[in-house]
């Protein structure tokens, strides 16, 4: 069904290897971006899926429940003849030497199940609640975090789908990430030493989204640095070969 997995409490992460569980995952897509936020149209998908042309381009990866229904999903678009969605956007910049395209990985489709949102203010991705208002989440500026807030948990869903999503990066030598994405998101994967770096201008497509690119090993870096007990349960599963070369130092590799 997914391969490649990782468990976490009632949530087992992994690789599409099934076309059931990929249809799954277009369904719930459909559920989120068409249904409950109406980011795309109904005619356009009027099998109740929610795809596009890269599906066949893209590595999907899901979080299954304990019943092993899908409920959240991420893909990564590879180089192809079709390039990447990104591209699509005018004037892009690089960050850094840019590498051969098949070293590059476009991160897209995003969504986590509605049922997993338990804070209505928690918005598509389920994190609002972890956000300042500065940052396009509801906690005050001022840091001083409401009662009833102390004690969450980390975004599991969403760091789960993000360590699979690394290892299989790892795995098939990509180096580099776009995403087009919002401020909040990309606010939420900065305090996970998740860096990306803007690389054109705002564009208006379902709200504001910016283009950004992620370099693997400066992220490896920033998480190691800001949350070593973070960086080990990210490599938990990751075959020692593909480790970082300062963290095979670390183990002595």
């Amino acid at each position: 069904m997914i391969k490649n997995s990782q468990q976490y409490g009632n949530f087992r992460f992994g690789i599409v290897d099934d076309e059931n569980i990929k249809k799954d995952t277009f369904k719930m897509r459909y559920e989120v971006y068409v249904e409950e936020f109406g980011f795309e149209k109904k005619d356009d998908h009027q099998d109740g899926l929610e795809t596009d042309e890269f599906e066949n381009e893209a590595i999907h990866i899901a979080c299954l429940n304990k019943s092993d229904s899908v409920v959240g999903t991420i893909r990564l678009v590879l180089n192809s003849p079709k390039g990447f969605p990104i591209e699509a956007i005018p004037n892009l910049t690089f960050v850094r030497k840019k590498p051969d395209k098949d070293k590059i990985a476009e991160v897209s489709r995003l969504t986590v199940s509605k049922d997993l949102r338990r804070r209505k203010e928690d918005g598509a991705y389920g994190i609002e609640s972890y956000l300042t208002k500065k940052e396009g989440g509801i906690l005050p500026d001022d840091g001083k975090i409401p009662k009833e807030m102390l004690g969450r948990k980390n975004p599991i869903i969403i760091l789960g789908l993000c360590q699979i999503m690394y290892h299989e990066s790892k795995r098939n030598g990509i180096t580099h990430w776009y995403m087009i994405t919002e401020d909040k998101l990309f606010f939420a994967l900065r305090k996970y030493g998740f860096i990306f770096h803007p690389i054109g201008e705002k564009i208006f497509y379902h709200g504001w989204r910016t283009p950004y690119l992620g370099i693997v090993d400066e992220i490896e870096k920033e998480l190691y640095r800001i949350d070593p007990n973070m960086f080990e349960v990210m490599m938990n599963g990751l075959e020692p070969e593909f480790y970082p070369d300062f963290y095979k130092k670390i183990k002595g590799l």
